[in-house]
């Protein structure tokens, strides 16, 4: 039954949705927008999981141009971002199949990431942390790639374990699984350098 004399209220409409749709009616400038709002995360992602700044970057620009491609058919209300997230992951796993003799480069600089050690204005302090948070980068790069996408997704780039599962096609509980195992990982590879991995207990 309608009730007539109701007001009619509007729920606020995603960005990346009406962005998205833009772009479904052939409108460059909005992908370029989407571009812009999500490059960094998905960078970041990409330069943990593979762990070279170059590769990461055209890996970072190949998603964009994969997702370009399929936005029609993108399904109409869905998240964007784990949506291209996935798109990335696959193209991670692919690269360090090919990759997966080369050395990893551990050299982000300030990433201004979770996991990096806070600032701090007494120098000798200040170059532990830093110190830290590379040996802590280095046990994440040492995870089986499937743990280290979990890691990363959920302590760099803060994602549930709904949208996690949902990024990598997965039960929660699976997530969940890899993601206690890492973290076991983590915490034994680190309390044998002495040094303790706060961002990710």
């Amino acid at each position: 039954m309608i009730v007539m004399g109701l007001p009619t209220v509007s729920l606020p409409i995603d960005p990346d949705t009406a962005l998205i749709l833009d772009c479904q009616a052939g409108n460059a400038d909005a992908y370029a927008e989407l571009v812009a709002r999500h490059r960094d995360g998905l960078y970041s992602f990409v330069r943990h999981v593979v762990g070279h700044e170059a590769d990461a970057q055209d890996l970072a620009q190949e998603a964009f141009v994969r997702a370009y491609a399929a936005i029609g058919r993108f399904r109409r209300g869905s998240p964007f971002e784990p949506w291209l997230y996935t798109i990335a992951a696959n193209l991670c796993r692919s690269h360090l199949r090919r990759t997966k003799r080369r050395p990893l480069s551990l050299d982000f600089g300030d990433t201004g990431d979770s996991l990096q050690a806070p600032r701090s204005a007494d120098p000798a302090s200040a170059v532990e942390q830093r110190e830290e948070s590379r040996r802590l980068l280095a046990a994440i790069q040492s995870l089986p790639v499937e743990q280290r996408m979990v890691v990363v997704l959920r302590h760099l780039r803060g994602h549930s374990y709904q949208e996690i599962a949902g990024v990598l096609a997965l039960p929660v509980s699976t997530i969940e699984h890899r993601l206690r195992n890492a973290r076991r990982a983590l915490r034994e590879q680190m309390q044998d350098e002495r040094v303790t991995p706060g961002g990710v207990r």
